[in-house]
């Protein structure tokens, strides 16, 4: 029987939807081809109930930095013009200080996770508009455009929303092989070889 893996993804107040449960429906819809392997579950600075984007929803997460289980796994979602708790990233980046573990970012969550100082020197990717100004703010990354993730070392990191999807898919496929990610994106309607939508393409005078 295959090693199960406990998979934490993160949440606080204005996560990004579609970055936290495509992930989330990504390792659950796996679970029945690999006798439950992934235990999935939210954490939160606090147990208080968190607003999601533009408050369109209330989350109540199953355990708080203190108490969660010591995950295998940790997923970033993305927030948009919100800062997250010091806690966090102080948490994330003692986690990610263990190179058995892995870290995934979703979408702009980059941004959280390049503050742990953990990306320093890494390969990376993040949402096609927010990857000039990563660059800029952080020059010793190395950000890669029109790709849906990028794995460097412990590290996988994910382009915009939908991404997350991909990046999840791609942990499944190291975890469990090629078929079972196949039938997870088959059982979750996803296509994995969809090409990029085009005016999301950059182009080669692009900046970075």
């Amino acid at each position: 029987m295959k090693t199960p893996i406990k998979v934490a993804v993160l949440i606080y107040n204005g996560v990004e939807l579609i970055d936290m449960n495509g992930p989330i429906d990504v390792f659950l819809h796996a679970n029945p081809y690999n006798n439950n392997r992934y235990q999935v579950y939210t954490v939160a600075a606090t147990m208080d109930a968190i607003l999601s984007e533009n408050k369109a929803a209330a989350i109540t997460p199953q355990y708080d930095l203190n108490n969660c289980p010591e995950p295998d796994l940790v997923v970033i979602p993305g927030i948009i013009d919100l800062e997250v708790d010091p806690s966090v990233i102080a948490w994330i980046k003692k986690f990610g200080s263990k190179k058995d573990k892995v870290i995934m970012s979703v979408c702009i969550g980059l941004q959280i996770l390049a503050k742990t100082g953990l990306l320093s020197g890494k390969r990376v990717t993040t949402h096609y508009l927010a990857i000039n100004d990563m660059h800029k703010q952080y020059p010793d990354i190395t950000f890669i455009k029109n790709v849906r993730f990028v794995q460097d070392g412990h590290i996988v990191s994910t382009g915009g929303i939908t991404s997350g999807i991909d990046g999840a898919l791609h942990l499944v496929e190291k975890n469990d092989g090629p078929v079972i990610a196949q039938q997870t994106a088959d059982v979750m309607v996803y296509n994995r070889d969809a090409p990029l939508p085009p005016y999301t393409i950059l182009p080669p005078y692009f900046e970075i």
